[in-house]
């Protein structure tokens, strides 16, 4: 009972602590008899937007189930994912495994000795996942009735705290910002998912029908099919750039529509400053929109592009 209780205010204080995260989800899994634990959310640019490990060899874990091959219909886990609170267990792991060809997954997980656990999903919607496995090996086989009883009990903590942590996260793009009212510049912050945090006055104009951007319920979107493809990559090499500190500036031109096949605004792309285990929900780029000036397509100037 003492170990649970542990877990429960380490995952009350997670958004608070540095590798707040990290330890709690150590200690949900030790709580749960496993001995490791993995926190993964997939959705914008990248192809993770966190994927924490805790346990023994967790680095060598955590490059090895970053592998593309692992992930798609092999992959047990994701494939058995339900409704957020929802929990599945090692019988609906075997399930699916009778549905499909799980080999590539199964010799990662052997190898790694994680074959048994259970996972809950905390967020899962059109442009977010946002989960929590226990993993356990051999020695501990699959989840008994009191671990997953565990489990059910802690996991309504963890949704608790990430809603504190997207709070915290929207809070904190609303101070970058400054004083809004007084910002004359349109300017977007846009987290790791590819969602936007926060925009300017001046900005939200630029998200109706004829603007140079869209929102996607939350998703930040250049409104041409093409441009946007090339923010993306952008956001996708800035993101994957590990030896970059807070650094990294992508510019381009957008706002390319069928009554106006001129391109009318210059685009500048910001990696900001990474937040360690912010669970990808802080603001990871601003993007900042500025009007040409309009001429025949002809005379439009070059605007570099830099990456």
């Amino acid at each position: 009972m003492a170990l649970l209780n542990q877990a429960k205010q380490a995952v009350l204080n997670a958004p608070f602590e540095r590798d707040g995260w990290g330890q709690a989800i150590e200690l949900v899994a030790r709580a749960c008899g496993a001995p490791a634990a993995n926190l993964v959310g997939f959705g914008g640019p990248a192809a993770f937007s966190v994927n924490l490990f805790s346990g023994p060899d967790s680095a060598r874990a955590e490059r090895y189930i970053a592998r593309p091959a692992v992930w798609g219909q092999c992959n047990w886990r994701v494939n058995s994912a339900g409704r957020p609170l929802s929990i599945q267990h090692d019988a609906h792991y075997a399930i699916y495994r009778k549905l499909a060809k799980t080999s590539d997954y199964d010799d990662a997980v052997s190898d790694l000795d994680m074959q048994f656990g259970c996972q809950s999903a905390l967020i899962s919607d059109s442009r977010t996942f946002l989960g929590l496995a226990l993993l356990r090996g051999r020695r501990e086989g699959p989840c008994d009735a009191d671990s997953l009883a565990r489990f059910s009990e802690l996991i309504r903590h963890v949704h608790r705290a990430v809603r504190v942590q997207i709070a915290l996260a929207g809070e904190a793009a609303e101070l970058m910002m400054g004083d809004l009212g007084a910002m004359t510049s349109a300017m977007v912050l846009v987290d790791r998912y590819g969602c936007v945090c926060a925009l300017t006055p001046a900005a939200e104009p630029l998200a109706d029908e004829d603007g140079p951007f869209r929102l996607c319920g939350l998703t930040f979107q250049l409104r041409d099919a093409e441009e946007n493809r090339r923010i993306q990559a952008a956001m996708t090499r800035l993101l994957t750039k590990e030896d970059v500190a807070g650094s990294g500036v992508f510019q381009m031109r957008a706002g390319r529509t069928h009554a106006d096949p001129t391109a009318a605004w210059g685009v500048s792309l910001v990696r900001l400053p990474r937040r360690e285990h912010g669970l990808g929900f802080d603001p990871h780029f601003a993007l900042t929109f500025r009007r040409l000036r309009l001429r025949p397509p002809t005379e439009q100037p070059a605007l570099l592009e830099a990456g």
